[in-house]
C-alpha cells in the first residue's frame, strides 16, 4: 500500500487532495515538523532533505510535492489532458507554483507568523508580489473553468492550498472574480472536503 509521510501543511494537503480524488488507498505516517521530527535520523533515511510530504510507492520514495502529484496522476491516469500542449501547460503551472507562488506566499506566512522580529518592509514586498500573482491567476482564468481548460487537473490542486488561506495572508479575492469562482468550485469538491478535514481526527 502507498505510504504518505506528512503533516498538516500546504504541501501535504496537495497530495491528500489528489489521493481522495483518485480514491486511492494509503497509509498516513505523521511527521511532526513542529517538534523537528523531520530532522530525525529515521526520517532523514526516508528523505535526506528533511521535508514532507514523501510517498513510498512501487518500491521507492518520491519527494517534492509537485513531482509526487505528477507521478500519482500518471499512475492513476487522472486529470491528464490528451492534448500535448495542455500537458505542457500542466507542467508549466507546476513549475510556476514551485518557483513563484509557493516561495512568495510562504514568505508572507513567515513574516506574519514565524519570524521572531517583524519586518514590515519584507511583509509589504512579498504581499505586493503575491497580490500580482492573484491578478495574474485571475486573468488566466478569464475564459477557462480551470487553469488548463475545462478539466480539473493537478495544476489546480497544486495552486489551491495557498489560495485557500488568502485571507490569513492578508490577500483579497474581492476584485478577482474568476479566481474566486475557481476557488469556490474547488472548495465544493467532495475530495477537497475530505482532504481539509483529514487532520481533524489526528493529534499533532
Amino acid at each position: 500500500m502507498l505510504k504518505l509521510y506528512g503533516y498538516d501543511t500546504i504541501n501535504t494537503l496537495k497530495i491528500l487532495m489528489l489521493l481522495f480524488e483518485t480514491g486511492s488507498d494509503f497509509e498516513f505516517i505523521p511527521i511532526n515538523i513542529r517538534t523537528g521530527e523531520q530532522h530525525s535520523p529515521d526520517f532523514r533515511a526516508v528523505n535526506p532533505a528533511g521535508k514532507v510530504p514523501v510517498i513510498w510507492d512501487d518500491g521507492r520514495h518520491q519527494t517534492e510535492s509537485n513531482a509526487i502529484l505528477l507521478s500519482l496522476a500518471k499512475k492513476a491516469s487522472w486529470g491528464l489532458v490528451a492534448d500535448p500542449s495542455l500537458q505542457a501547460d500542466i507542467t508549466t503551472w507546476l513549475f510556476y507554483q514551485a518557483s513563484a507562488q509557493g516561495p512568495y506566499f510562504g514568505q508572507i506566512e513567515y513574516w506574519a507568523r514565524l519570524a521572531k522580529t517583524p519586518n514590515p518592509a519584507a511583509s509589504a514586498h512579498y504581499g505586493a508580489i503575491a497580490s500580482r500573482s492573484v491578478e495574474y491567476l485571475n486573468d488566466q482564468l478569464n475564459t477557462k473553468k480551470y487553469l488548463c481548460g475545462d478539466v480539473y487537473t493537478i495544476a489546480d490542486i497544486a495552486l489551491f492550498p495557498w489560495l485557500r488561506i488568502h485571507k490569513h495572508l492578508g490577500l483579497s479575492l474581492e476584485n478577482a472574480e474568476n479566481l474566486s469562482r475557481w476557488h469556490e468550485a474547488i472548495l465544493a469538491r467532495p475530495a477537497t472536503e475530505e482532504a481539509l478535514t483529514f487532520f481533524d481526527g489526528i493529534s499533532s
